[in-house]
């Protein structure tokens, strides 16, 4: 949308998978594949299994850093768009201050903690989540993908909740141009039942195998359940949920070949034609933040039964697209016997999910929005550097150094656990301790 736009772009990651990204990206003939720099690839995701949101801390601090000390085309940005993590912030701030600045909040990192664990990583979590809130405050405009993203941001981050400084939202925009089309044809009863999704414990895909249990007993044939999606085998998740999902396949009688296929890591072909002819595409996480699926297979031409809950409730519309259940496996059961059961119906909801897709979710409604968006960013920032801002300035370098010591803090934990578990340290002994017992014959 921004080159559609006339703008010129600039796309900055840690990492750009050629086989886990967009088509747009991927080299050598994607759109955007000669604009993307990539940096920081060598910084691990976390360390002996610790640390996870530090890591991906200090990566967008690295990230930030590579930028605004670059004599590239960076750093004359006139608007710079992050999303992930709100934490460099202030060193585009302190170093590129003719730059606006966008935040585009997929969901608080915040949220997407799921084990609290003990003392020390509640603390942990508390001063990178205080982090989070503070550092996101900071952007010239604050932009959010939902309305349910859009609770959550003002529940958890009060501060940010000012009638001032209004959160804008941006539903992300499907570019119809280069997706799967609709092949037109009815749905039937060997359309199969498919779940289009990443292999992740937070995509609750065990609810769709337990919906298939629940249909057996009340149905003496049923589709092919298929379970497909994004599986990286340097993913430890990844390779641990596919088997605990074959497991509890096991467990329930599903038949793992008879009744259900997992396909891995599947191609742009694959997933197009899974999309096309699948009876219905089940999406399972509940509270998920927006969730581009359900947009894809509705304008495939394909009914959705989701979660009643997030972003699917901004989507789906129930009873005309598809079905929105309560995550358990008798409703989702239900739900996709009545498809089953009246494949006309399914034919009928898949057409009317293409066009309110079209309707609601185009690209030219998202890029008249995106330029109204990245010009008032610009005017913020032209606004904010022609006042006196010294109190910002106070603000940004003040934030600066506590963010340096929290980085340099968390970092020394870590190693402390890491030394600790690789039997260097006495499980209570610190790193300060375990040199002076080492050179001095002392304990601390």
């Amino acid at each position: 949308a921004s080159q559609d736009l006339g703008y010129q772009v600039e796309l900055v990651t840690t990492r750009c998978d050629s086989d886990h990204c967009f088509a747009s990206v991927k080299r050598p003939n994607g759109r955007l594949s000669q604009n993307v720099h990539i940096y920081g690839g060598w910084i691990p995701p976390n360390i002996a299994g610790k640390g996870t949101a530090f890591m991906s801390t200090l990566r967008m601090w690295y990230l930030t850093w590579k930028v605004v000390t670059s004599n590239s085309c960076h750093r004359n940005a006139d608007v710079v768009v992050m999303d992930v993590l709100p934490t460099s912030l202030p060193l585009i701030l302190s170093w590129l201050p003719s730059a606006g600045i966008l935040f585009y909040c997929h969901f608080p990192d915040k949220l997407l903690l799921r084990n609290q664990g003990g003392m020390a990583k509640r603390y942990y979590r508390k001063l990178l989540d205080g982090m989070e809130e503070s550092t996101m405050s900071l952007s010239d405009t604050l932009v959010v993908n939902s309305k349910f993203t859009l609770s959550q941001v003002k529940k958890h981050f009060p501060s940010l909740a000012s009638p001032s400084s209004p959160i804008e939202i941006l539903y992300p925009a499907l570019d119809t141009s280069g997706m799967v089309q609709s092949n037109q044809q009815p749905k039937t009863f060997e359309s199969p039942i498919v779940s289009l999704n990443r292999f992740e414990r937070k995509k609750n895909i065990g609810l769709l195998i337990e919906a298939y249990a629940y249909m057996k007993d009340r149905s003496k044939k049923l589709p092919k359940l298929i379970i497909a999606g994004g599986y990286d085998t340097q993913n430890t998740e990844n390779v641990e949920y596919r088997a605990e999902l074959g497991q509890l396949a096991k467990d329930l009688g599903v038949k793992e070949g008879d009744e259900l296929e997992f396909l891995l890591d599947i191609s742009d072909a694959q997933r197009a034609t899974l999309f096309q002819t699948a009876l219905c595409v089940v999406y399972t996480p509940d509270k998920e933040h927006f969730g581009i699926v359900p947009l894809e297979a509705m304008y495939a031409g394909t009914p959705v039964v989701a979660v009643n809950s997030g972003g699917p409730t901004e989507t789906v519309v129930d009873g005309q697209t598809g079905y929105l259940r309560e995550p358990k496996a008798n409703a989702f059961g239900e739900a996709i016997l009545e498809l089953f059961q009246d494949p006309k119906l399914a034919t009928k909801m898949g057409n009317n999910g293409r066009q309110h897709v079209e309707e609601t979710f185009g690209t030219g409604r998202f890029a008249t929005k995106w330029q109204t968006l990245v010009e008032e960013t610009k005017a913020r920032q032209l606004k904010r550097f022609g006042e006196s801002n010294s109190g910002l300035v106070l603000w940004v370098n003040t934030t600066v150094y506590l963010v340096e010591a929290l980085l340099a803090f968390v970092a020394c934990i870590l190693l402390t656990m890491l030394l600790r578990q690789t039997g260097v340290l006495e499980p209570t002994q610190s790193i300060i301790g375990g040199l002076r017992t080492r050179f001095a014959g002392e304990e601390l």
